[in-house]
């Protein structure tokens, strides 16, 4: 699409293949979401004529939904897999002018697949979490799938002989509500070839051992490599959280402290906020302290970081791609906001001789952690 980077498109059914150069000419943009804690979307738009090979296409149920779609760029040499997916919903804009309509095909990652059949009542006796997950992501292996469990501390100090067990809901929203049970996180990410994927259930290890993406640069004159920037601060977001049971032989309340847990979400700053709001949470009378415990630190991984930024730049101008769930530097906005963050999501905007991505970055203080930067 221009000599900075180059667009791969391939739709099928069980295994996608390149598109005709037809399919190619037609496109006129594309737009794949990635964000922590949701599902992958994508959005091809054509543009349509009465006898033109993309409307004999679709008349023949090329773009139907469930049929696979992989998306890919190339940016300066290096291969980035956007997007596995299928698509899941059609929509055909007519004109009266001759060549002026238009069809948009928008779709969600592969963890679609996982999330169509409703399999309540299946039983896992006498597994830990993340041999649950593995046993359940084993079976979309014939998709390229790879699952990759791995045990979080809150699993490890469950004991799965306590109960079984049993599966509610579809492949998906188990999987991710076991993940909100231990603070876990659960994605697919595409690659590193097309067709194949990885499905990662298990704790952000990134945000700890993940390297830095290059520097976001920001009135940095020539070597700025972004057009906007903007940091937010809100310091509701700094909550304590109580927890108090009742013991179901005694009836009496036990208070439960709940921990801080910068030892298992990094901060990535170099002050947290002070405490502004103190929430009780109220477990059932028939938990126990470690059951009560385990769902008060479960709860503490949905509390959204205080300082949060969003922007977006040119792919061309700062040389490779922008990825999500991985950490970023920003340099150029001063001694408050400058330092890593974590990559909440991000927004590719592909059209013809242009690419761009919007961005939002998270972390938990002011202030950066660490004193160099590596450009």
């Amino acid at each position: 699409m221009n000599r900075g980077f180059y667009l791969t498109l391939m739709i099928g059914g069980f295994k996608a293949s390149p598109v005709p150069q037809a399919v190619i000419d037609a496109l006129t943009e594309v737009q794949v979401n990635s964000a922590l804690d949701s599902q992958g979307g994508f959005q091809l738009k054509f543009t349509l004529g009465k006898n033109s090979p993309v409307q004999q296409m679709l008349n023949s149920g090329y773009f139907d939904p469930r049929t696979r779609v992989i998306i890919a760029v190339t940016v300066n040499g290096a291969t980035e897999i956007l997007m596995d997916g299928i698509i899941t919903k059609q929509d055909l804009t007519p004109s009266l002018a001759a060549g002026k309509s238009s069809l948009t095909i928008t779709g969600l990652d592969l963890t679609a697949l996982m999330d169509f059949i409703d399999l309540t009542g299946i039983p896992y006796p006498a597994l830990p979490l993340f041999a649950i997950v593995e046993l359940i992501l084993a079976k979309y292996a014939v998709l390229g799938v790879i699952p990759v469990a791995l045990p979080t501390l809150l699993s490890l100090i469950s004991n799965p002989l306590d109960n079984y067990p049993k599966q509610q809901g579809t492949d998906y929203s188990y999987v991710t509500s076991l993940g909100r049970q231990v603070g876990a996180v659960f994605y697919l990410d595409p690659g590193p070839q097309p067709g194949m994927s990885t499905a990662y259930w298990g704790p952000d290890i990134t945000r700890f051992f993940g390297s830095p993406q290059s520097a976001l640069s920001i009135n940095f004159d020539a070597s700025s490599n972004i057009d906007s920037l903007n940091f937010s601060y809100d310091g509701t977001m700094a909550t304590q959280y109580v927890v108090t049971i009742i013991e179901k032989n005694t009836k009496l309340p036990i208070p439960i402290p709940v921990p801080n847990i910068s030892l298992l979400k990094a901060p990535l700053a170099a002050a947290t906020p002070p405490i502004m709001k103190i929430t009780q949470l109220t477990p059932s009378a028939s938990e126990d302290p470690v059951g009560a415990a385990l769902a008060a630190l479960g709860k503490l991984f949905e509390i959204a970081d205080p300082i949060t930024a969003s922007g977006n730049l040119d792919v061309l101008r700062y040389g490779r791609v922008f990825k999500v769930r991985q950490l970023a530097v920003v340099r150029g906005a001063g001694d408050y906001y400058n330092g890593r963050y974590y990559v909440k999501s991000v927004t590719h905007n592909i059209k013809r001789g242009e690419y761009k991505q919007n961005f939002t970055l998270a972390r938990g203080g002011v202030g950066s952690d660490v004193s160099t930067v590596s450009v």
